[in-house]
């Protein structure tokens, strides 16, 4: 018999198997949108998620549509432009401004409720999947582009413990080169825009700055952007970061005990088990670690990073009994799937009674408190994203390489963002 707490956490889940759901008929196929099924990690556990569903609900035929990462976004305006069935469509949380513009998308409150999510899974965590007050994506897995710290590099540079602040974070890497000189301190990513761009925003926000307002003017040219920048650069500087470093070379670096810190996404731990060889042994040395502060009391920053399930409703809307909610919620709201997928992938599951079952995990429950503040990425929002994110990347890059100034990186990516942004049709 289910508690009290076990209901309220397990009953959209549940509604998914419940029998009399089942035997609805329906018109058409359900059809499923995603590029991780298709991946060869995750392949086997979604496609026999999927199977799972599909045996719950014997009267429901699943399509399960799939393209690679790359190929998402423009594959979903095809879809869009000719009528083709969206009904779960799986997107990154970073995409959502940009398809949330098509007013193609359902407000998921008026599906689930908004009082019964706000029940289920954390609002720091339902802000993934919120664009201008409307919950248009159910967060699917959800934490951040954070920091991890290496327990062995920084106990050997007599670090007792991942640092707060960034004075604090400063005499940690200086300590880890006076040790370890062969170590380097902080594996920032130094090369790749793609890489640059997000945790350049993480140091800029650390430092009270922004990129844009919210109507997409240019902010960035601040004394708070050329003082993240100026502290980016001054680390590559000093030795205490390393020039030609992508996230890749970070995560190989890592589980090698050749840096202390780096960011990345939650399946940081995973890939230092991977790299090292070693497998879970090496669980001890990965410390999840919120981004140092400013001043003690600032609220860390992150980059919000996570899969949503979204609906693009053709006709009749859903409801919390349609196959579309039954299969989201399937995903997305059964305790058992999410951790399955936690085990077996690594990723973070989103409510809170599952989190609530890893509160032992001391990985797990360090990022999931700092990602409860992550910021969605300020660029991904306009159409022309990636210009903007190759911009702000060269800009940075020149800074970090030492071929401009930071305050004359800042100013060009300023003017750069402003003729970019210009082109933008007005709304």
């Amino acid at each position: 018999m289910l508690n009290r707490r076990q209901f309220t956490a397990s009953a959209l889940a549940g509604a998914v198997l419940t029998p009399p759901f089942a035997a609805r008929a329906q018109a058409r196929p359900l059809t499923y949108v995603g590029w991780s099924h298709d991946e060869a990690a995750s392949k086997p556990i979604l496609t026999r998620m999927f199977d799972d569903f599909r045996k719950a609900q014997a009267d429901t035929k699943l399509e399960v549509v799939g393209f690679p990462w790359g190929q998402m976004q423009q594959n979903i305006l095809l879809r869009l432009r000719s009528g083709q069935p969206l009904d779960v469509v799986q997107l990154a949380e970073r995409w959502l401004p940009q398809f949330a513009a098509t007013g193609k998308m359902q407000d998921l409150n008026e599906v689930f409720g908004k009082e019964q999510l706000a029940k289920l899974i954390n609002p720091g965590t339902l802000k993934l999947g919120e664009f201008r007050g409307r919950q248009l994506g159910l967060p699917w897995t959800a934490a951040s582009i954070g920091m991890v710290a290496n327990a062995k590099v920084l106990r050997d540079a007599g670090v007792s413990a991942p640092p707060t602040t960034i004075d604090a974070f400063v005499e940690s890497l200086k300590a880890i080169k006076r040790t370890q000189p062969q170590v380097v301190p902080y594996a920032m990513t130094t090369k790749n825009n793609n890489s640059l761009s997000p945790d350049f925003q993480v140091w800029l926000w650390t430092f009270g700055g922004q990129l844009f307002d919210d109507g997409g003017k240019v902010l960035v040219n601040s004394p708070a952007g050329v003082r993240a920048l100026e502290f980016l650069a001054g680390l590559v500087k000093d030795g205490l970061a390393a020039k030609d470093i992508d996230r890749p070379d970070a995560r190989r670096m890592y589980a090698q005990h050749q840096t202390g810190y780096y960011h990345d996404a939650p399946l940081a731990r995973g890939f230092a088990r991977n790299n090292s060889g070693k497998g879970a042994e090496f669980d001890p040395f990965v410390w999840a670690m919120a981004t140092p502060v400013l001043k003690a009391g600032d609220k860390p920053q992150s980059f919000a990073w996570g899969h949503l399930l979204t609906m693009f409703p053709q006709g009749a809307r859903p409801n919390a009994q349609s196959s579309q909610a039954r299969l989201a919620a399937f995903l997305a709201l059964n305790d058992a799937n999410q951790l399955a997928y936690f085990k077996d992938q690594g990723l973070f599951p989103v409510t809170q009674t599952a989190l609530a079952q890893l509160g032992s995990d001391p990985y797990v429950t360090a990022w999931t408190r700092a990602a409860h503040t992550a910021e969605r990425d300020e660029i991904s929002q306009w159409t022309n994203s990636a210009d903007l994110t190759t911009i702000v990347g060269e800009e940075v890059q020149g800074a970090l390489l030492g071929q401009k100034t930071a305050r004359a990186a800042i100013e060009s990516m300023a003017k750069r963002l402003e003729a970019k942004m210009a082109e933008l049709p007005k709304s």
